[in-house]
Order: structure tokens, then C-alpha cells, then sequence
């Protein structure tokens, strides 16, 4: 009985071994894998210098760059994304496509050049599901991918995305074949001319996802019945100029739909939207849609994102096609932005129980902000701007304890701003320029430390600022212009450590520039002009130069900045603003172009354009 540990020891070494022997081949790829990938290097012009672990006495498995295996040892995957290798299309069908358990090839931005047909004779090894070829110089036409799926009969998604293709019906010889495509991208490429949207919607009737976005497609978009199987079709940025009513009629599993930036005019056809229980996105934004809301939206129970922005559309919103759509707490991003709907805003739209955007920014709408904000508290993003509201802002706003950014510019709303905003713990941007405020700034908004962008110019606002926002570090543009504020510009302004922009100019500020401000590593705009100020300059604004490391926090910005003629009675060298989701022929209103004939407008984003080094690029002092 002694014997019998030992017995059992040597039996369960004997069993490691032998499976340490048995695993060993999985190391080693298979002979027959090293031939096709050393034939595709050695058609390269430059296959020496692009893939040189590619060698002879290598094992693909463990040195091939961008090469991996199964446990079976054969070669499962090639990767070569962003590699210079200068290749034609017939190479790759006739190498690296003939890998007998290849199942995934990404060449994207790799040079590819030459037809996009496969080599003579040439065949995939049988279980090629995923091809990537975006990014490079194909071209042909694609009415040649059926030649190509038949070849590769396991393929099941092609991206060929970014290259040089075309639409030629009888070409490839394929025009009439099936592409037994799941995912098909076809994104920015040339398929100009009629019948190609057509074609692709023939010929892909089992496809799940079909992207044709900045392709160049034209005309109407046809009625077809084979999209039975489709979740996701993106036909963005095109010029596309009508919808057949019938158009989606037969594609009950919709879920994604993206029209938008194209040419499509008139109402949404009627009966468009009456099969989208399953639609998730729609965006048919930057359109020439006209109309009202359709009902048909009200069958569209499951959706989570809507953009209808940048079109006609008019009338009053229904709440009850909202409600329907949105009631079930599922709608996320309402955006209608820049559009001609007009009348109040009904009281259950901001009160969507999921809802964490809208968006109703440049329409018509008027009235009092809904006192029942936030009934879903998961509002993170409120934009009214460049409407007709009045009243005064809603004590209840401090019901939206989520608000990250909240924007109601350009309106005729009253009052003062309520101390209950200090209780939105994760505002980053209150902007409100433009408007009728009044009153002090609340010291209760220096509870909001995460705040980034506090933006009120151009109200009535009154006395001084409060020392509360010292504890606002996170600051980075200040913009309180054009208002009665008095007082001193504080010294503790120097101490935040992000600001990029202060603006205080046109205001009542007395005494002298505070030398703290010289302590803004990033500050790149200063503007006090009109002001009371006396004194000398503060030489510690010269520290500033060649120091600044403004970083990335006023990067991406919607801006327009007004330059002064320099009349008398225009102040100031210019007034640069905050301008996201405003209409320019609004700028009439803007004080500063009122008071001045020639202003010049310059509009766009701001770009971050250095980190360390800088200096400030707007310092105005003037008429103090």
C-alpha cells in the first residue's frame, strides 16, 4: 500500500506530458498557411521593409506581424491595418484570401490598388467571414461583389468603405448575382448616377446593416420590398431628393434609419414611419422636410434617439404623439432644433420619464418654461436657445439633479437667476446671454464646483461677483459682458486654474486690474474694456507670455466673434460670444451690432492649437 502514492504521482506526471506533447502543434502553423503568406510578402514591391518578420524559417503563429492562429495551429486572422503595402487586390485574392482557415482579413488604409474583382481562378479557404478594405484605391464598380461573395461563399461582412468605387450596371459581370451579405459598407465612395441605391437593395435582401453614407447617391429613394431582415441602413450625406411612401413599408425590423443631410423635401410621407415598432434612431436631420410632426411617430414605442433638426417643420408640438413616443421611458435625444415650430411647451416633454437630451434650440416656441421640469430626473442636457420664451426660470430646475448643460439664450426670460441652481452638482455649462435677468448673481451658484462655462453677458444683471465662484476651479470661460455689475474685478480670479476666457467688459467695474490675474496659465482672452477701471496695467500680465498651456478646454466651441469698426460709440475692439444653436440672422439683436455699423462677423469653433508656450491672443483695456 506504500507504494500506491507513488504510483499515483508517476501516472499523473506521465499525464502532463503527454498533453504537453499533445498541444505542442498548436505552436507551429501548418505548412500549407506559410506558402500563401510568403507568396502575398514577396508580391509586394517593398515586402522586405514592410513586413520583415515575415521570413522563410519563420512560424506565423508566433512571429508573423499581424497574424494570429487557433489552437489548431492554422492561421485565423490577418491584420495589416495602416501598413504601406502597396498592393493590387488580384495579390491579396490569390494569397492571402486562399488561407484554408482564414477568418477575419483587415487591410485597411494599406495602398490597395486594381479592381476590385478576385484573381482568376481564385477561391477563399471556406470560412472567411470578415474582410476589411477601407480606406484605400479600389476601384470597379460594385456591382462586381457578387462575383466576389461567390468566390468567398462564408463571407458574411464586407467593408469597403473609403475607396474609389463605382456603380456600373453590367459590370463584373455580377449584376445579377445575390451578395449573401449580412454587413455591407459602402461609405464615401463614388456611386454616382442612377440605380445604384436600387441595385444594392435587390441585391442584398438578406443584408442586416448596410452603410451607404457620402457615397454619392442621387434621386428618389426607391419602394422595395426586400428589407425584411434589416436593422441598420445609414444613407447620410448624399443628395438623395425623395422617399417613396412605401419605401420602409417592408422593413419591419428596422431599428436604425439614418437620412439625414440629403435633399429630401416636402412632408414625411404618410405611412413612412407606420411600421418602426422596432426602430431605435432615426435621424433625418439637415433636410428640407416641411409639415408638421407626423402622427406615425406615435407607433414608434421603442425609439431612443429622434433628430429631426435642421429642417421645416412647423406647427405646435403634439404632446400626445410625444407622450406616446417617449412615455414608455425608452426616448433618450429628442433634438428638433432649427425648425419653425411655434406655440408653449407642452408640460410632459421635458418630463419624458428616460429622456436625457432635448433639444428645441432656434425655433418658435414661446411662453413660460414648464414649471414640472425633470419629472424623470435624468435630464442631462437642456437646450432652449433662440426662442421666444418669457417669464422667469422655474424654481423647479433644481428638480433636474443630472443637468449637465443648460442653455437658454437669446430668449425674453425675466427675473432673477434662482438659488436653487446651486443645487445642479454636475453643471458644467449655464448659459443664458441675451436675455432680460436681473438681480445679483447668486452666491449659491459657487456651490457648483464642477462647473466649466458660465455664460450670462447681455442681461440686466447687477452688483458685484460673487466670492462664492472662487470655489468654481473647474472655470474656464467667464463671460458676464454687458451687464450693470460694479465692484472690483477679485483678485482670486487669478486662482483658477483653467480659465481661458474672461470677459467682463461693459459692465461698472471700479478700482484697478488685479495683478493676480498674471497667474492665469490659461488665460488666452482677457476683455475689461468699458469699464471704471483705474491704474497702471499690471506688469504681471507679462509673465504670461510664451507660458500659457491653455490645454484642450475651449477646443470645439461654437463661437462668433464681432470686430468693431472703431466708431465712436462702438466700444471695444470686437465681442467674441458663445453661439451653439443660434441662428446668425439673430445677431441684430446683440447689443454691440446694433451700436455698430461695420461689424465684422467671423464664425466657426475654436481649435485648440498649442499646450505649453502660448501667449494671450485678446487683451482689450480700452475706455477705462
Amino acid at each position: 500500500m506504500g507504494s500506491f502514492p507513488s504510483s499515483l504521482f508517476f501516472f499523473l506526471l506521465l499525464l502532463l506530458l503527454l498533453s504537453n506533447s499533445i498541444s505542442e502543434p498548436s505552436e507551429a502553423a501548418a505548412p500549407a498557411d506559410l506558402q500563401p503568406l510568403l507568396s502575398f510578402k514577396g508580391a509586394l514591391p517593398n515586402g522586405g521593409r514592410v513586413l520583415p518578420s515575415w521570413m522563410p524559417g519563420g512560424n506565423p503563429c508566433t512571429s508573423f506581424a499581424g497574424v494570429s492562429c487557433r489552437g489548431s495551429g492554422r492561421v485565423a486572422a490577418v491584420r495589416l491595418d495602416g501598413l504601406p503595402l502597396v498592393a493590387d487586390f488580384r495579390s491579396v485574392s490569390s494569397s492571402l484570401l486562399s488561407l484554408q482557415y482564414l477568418e477575419a482579413l483587415s487591410l485597411q488604409h494599406s495602398n490597395l490598388t486594381g479592381e476590385l474583382a478576385p484573381a482568376s481562378g481564385s477561391r477563399c479557404g471556406g470560412r472567411l467571414v470578415e474582410l476589411n478594405l477601407a480606406g484605400n484605391g479600389l476601384r470597379g464598380s460594385v456591382a462586381g461583389i457578387p462575383a466576389l461573395t461567390s468566390s468567398c461563399p462564408s463571407l458574411r461582412s464586407l467593408n469597403l468603405s473609403n475607396n474609389n468605387l463605382g456603380f456600373f450596371s453590367g459590370a463584373g459581370g455580377g449584376s445579377g448575382g445575390k451578395l449573401g451579405l449580412d454587413v455591407l459598407d459602402l461609405s464615401l465612395n463614388r456611386l454616382s448616377g442612377g440605380g445604384a441605391l436600387e441595385w444594392v437593395l435587390l441585391s442584398g435582401a438578406d443584408l442586416r446593416e448596410l452603410y451607404l453614407a457620402e457615397s454619392g447617391l442621387t434621386g428618389p429613394i426607391p419602394a422595395s420590398a426586400n428589407c425584411s431582415t434589416l436593422r441598420h441602413l445609414d444613407l447620410s450625406s448624399n443628395s438623395l431628393s425623395g422617399v417613396a411612401p412605401a419605401a420602409f413599408a417592408g422593413c419591419e425590423g428596422l431599428a436604425f434609419l439614418n437620412l439625414s443631410n440629403n435633399h429630401l423635401a416636402g412632408e414625411i410621407p404618410a405611412g413612412l414611419l407606420g411600421a418602426c415598432r422596432s426602430l431605435v434612431e432615426l435621424d433625418l436631420s439637415s433636410n428640407s422636410l416641411s409639415g408638421a410632426l407626423p402622427a406615425d411617430l406615435s407607433s414608434c414605442s421603442v425609439l431612443e434617439s429622434i433628430n429631426l433638426s435642421n429642417n421645416d417643420l412647423s406647427g405646435g408640438l403634439p404632446a400626445a404623439t410625444l407622450t406616446a413616443m417617449g412615455g414608455g421611458g425608452l426616448l433618450k435625444r429628442l433634438v428638433l432644433s432649427f425648425n419653425k415650430f411655434s406655440g408653449g411647451l407642452p408640460d410632459v416633454v421635458p418630463k419624458l420619464p428616460g429622456l436625457e437630451l432635448l433639444d428645441l434650440s432656434s425655433n418658435g416656441l414661446s411662453g413660460a418654461i414648464p414649471r414640472g421640469l425633470c419629472g424623470g430626473v435624468g435630464l442631462r442636457e437642456l437646450y432652449l436657445q433662440n426662442n421666444l420664451f418669457t417669464g422667469v426660470v422655474p424654481a423647479s430646475i433644481s428638480n433636474c439633479s443630472m443637468l449637465v448643460s443648460l442653455d437658454l439664450s437669446f430668449n425674453y426670460i425675466r427675473g432673477r437667476l434662482p438659488a436653487a441652481m446651486g443645487r445642479l452638482s454636475q453643471l458644467r455649462d449655464l448659459i443664458m446671454w441675451q436675455n432680460l435677468l436681473e438681480g445679483e448673481i447668486p452666491g449659491e451658484l459657487g456651490l457648483l464646483q464642477a462647473l466649466e462655462n458660465l455664460i450670462l453677458d447681455d442681461n440686466g444683471l447687477t452688483g458685484a461677483i460673487p466670492a462664492g465662484l472662487s470655489n468654481c476651479t473647474a472655470l474656464n470661460w467667464v463671460s458676464l459682458s454687458g451687464n450693470g455689475l460694479t465692484g472690483g474685478i477679485p483678485p482670486w480670479v487669478g486662482r483658477l486654474p483653467n480659465l481661458a476666457i474672461l470677459k467682463l467688459g461693459n459692465n461698472s467695474f471700479t478700482g484697478s486690474i488685479p495683478r493676480e490675474l498674471g497667474d492665469c496659465r490659461s488665460l488666452i482672452w482677457l476683455d475689461l474694456n468699458s469699464n471704471r477701471l483705474e491704474g497702471a496695467i499690471p506688469a504681471t500680465l507679462a509673465k504670461q507670455s510664451g507660458n500659457i498651456a491653455v490645454g484642450l478646454q475651449v477646443s470645439g466651441k461654437r463661437f462668433v466673434y464681432m470686430r468693431n469698426d472703431g466708431s465712436s460709440g462702438c466700444h471695444g475692439a470686437g465681442n467674441l460670444l458663445e453661439f451653439a444653436g443660434i441662428r446668425q440672422e439673430e445677431l441684430a439683436r446683440v447689443p454691440t451690432r446694433r451700436s455698430c455699423n461695420s461689424t465684422r462677423v467671423y464664425m466657426g469653433s475654436t481649435q485648440y492649437t498649442f499646450n505649453h508656450n502660448g501667449s494671450i491672443l485678446f487683451l482689450d483695456l480700452s475706455y477705462n
